[in-house]
């Protein structure tokens, strides 16, 4: 298999991104909720390989494995946040919270189930609103990192 690079990272998340909306569209709430945090990881691994060419060059291992706040807290230490980036933060631990690389495997009513226990499924909040609430906060994760990704090069000049 090839190497994977950042900008496959980058374009693979922004494929993930679109596909959840079409799934969140079509009410495949499970699927989409699986994919907006793929998205979110696929960014921010796009963000260190970019950013560093350690990673790039297979000098350094990428063991965040698919935790978001650990990438997230690589792209930090890389210098790539600023001041403002404070609502970064709270957004990844948001997903974090709610998302995991192993939900691929299990059908909405456990994502449910899941989230009730931690109350984001509530009596006044469905399923279906909260995968779009996720859904949002994953967009607006990605969208920040598409820019802070396209000023690395001016960062590093």
């Amino acid at each position: 298999m090839p190497q994977i690079g950042e900008n496959d990272y980058r374009d693979g998340a922004k494929e993930r991104i679109a596909g959840a909306e079409m799934l969140l569209q079509g009410g495949q709430l499970a699927e989409a909720v699986y994919l907006a945090g793929r998205a979110v990881e696929g960014m921010l691994r796009a963000l260190i390989w970019k950013a560093d060419p350690d990673y790039r060059l297979g000098r350094k291992p990428l063991e965040a494995g698919h935790n978001p706040r650990e990438l997230l807290a690589m792209v930090g230490e890389l210098g790539l946040l600023s001041w403002r980036d404070d609502v970064m933060w709270y957004r990844i631990v948001s997903v974090s919270a709610r998302w995991a690389n192993n939900m691929r495997y299990v059908p909405r009513r456990w994502i449910e189930s899941y989230w009730r226990s931690i109350g984001v499924v509530t009596n006044t909040c469905t399923m279906k609103r909260a995968a779009g609430d996720f859904f949002n906060v994953c967009i607006k994760i990605v969208t920040r990192c598409e820019g802070i990704y396209e000023n690395i090069d001016k960062k590093y000049a």
